[in-house]
């Protein structure tokens, strides 16, 4: 893989497909230049992305992880059980909210697990838009490991979380799913979002796998690569899928924390 890079943003090391969102310099004019789809495009979270107003030929998603949790440090595997956003959690979307006001948004969506449901409500309180829950972006079900440490799924079932980390696309823990199951899973309802949404900039608020499957599909990468992404709790994606042409992705794992340092300007 070569390296591409822009002054704001993104670096793909050759070899190394984890995306790095990062700081590489000052921005220059020619950042307000859209490039060709199919790259990743110089970006930021500045205010020209949030604020961009909506193309016939473009669907945006703005696609956020749900925040922190009330369990995150028991650090156990949670998939598809019901969690709540902690305080913090919660505060996070209160900062996105902050970070999105006066932006041109058409529709939020989330999964069916409250974690995201609870996100979405913060996110467009006030707005009038409409918002939809989307049972396929539910995160990937873990069956008998939900509610257990890595530790502990490695001492219980060793075969099977060496097959895990190795990205066996056809390992389902027991009573859970496939990794190429969730993923026909979540483009699906992908799919059915793009049929009925381009000319539309949209909010998903997702889980991290759920992310991940949706920047490799943007991205053209395979499942050895799902790994490779980080998403950190309330992290901000940004994808523009094209009607004709590749998708582009502007943005990945960003915190709330940068954007609001960054994007927005100072009183």
């Amino acid at each position: 893989m070569s390296i591409m890079e822009n002054s704001r943003g993104f670096v793909i090391m050759p070899g190394n497909p984890r995306v790095e969102f990062q700081s590489l310099a000052e921005p220059d004019q020619d950042q307000a230049k859209p490039g060709a789809p199919g790259r990743i495009r110089p970006s930021g979270v500045d205010v020209k992305y949030l604020k961009d107003p909506s193309h016939p030929d473009r669907l945006r998603i703005f696609l956020l992880r749900h925040g922190h949790l009330e369990n995150s440090e028991r650090h156990v595997i949670n998939g598809s059980t019901d969690v709540s956003l902690s305080p913090t959690g919660l505060l996070q979307m209160e900062i996105w909210k902050n970070c999105f006001s006066g932006s041109s948004l058409d529709g939020f969506y989330s999964s069916s697990l409250r974690r995201t449901i609870d996100g979405v409500r913060i996110l467009s309180e006030g707005r009038g838009i409409p918002s939809q829950a989307v049972f396929g972006f539910r995160e990937r079900s873990f069956g008998d490991w939900e509610g257990m440490t890595r530790d502990k799924i490695e001492q219980q079932d060793p075969e099977g979380y060496k097959r895990w980390l190795k990205l066996d696309p056809e390992f389902a823990p027991p009573n859970g799913e496939s990794l190429a199951m969730f993923r026909e899973r979540v483009v699906e309802a992908l799919e059915g979002i793009l049929e009925k949404s381009f000319g539309k900039n949209i909010m998903v608020v997702g889980h991290s796998g759920v992310n991940r499957i949706l920047l490799l599909r943007a991205l053209g990468l395979g499942l050895d690569r799902y790994f490779g992404i980080s998403q950190d709790y309330a992290c901000l994606n940004i994808i523009d899928f094209y009607r004709n042409g590749p998708p582009v992705v502007h943005l990945l794992n960003a915190p709330p924390d940068w954007t609001e340092k960054r994007a927005i300007p100072a009183p």
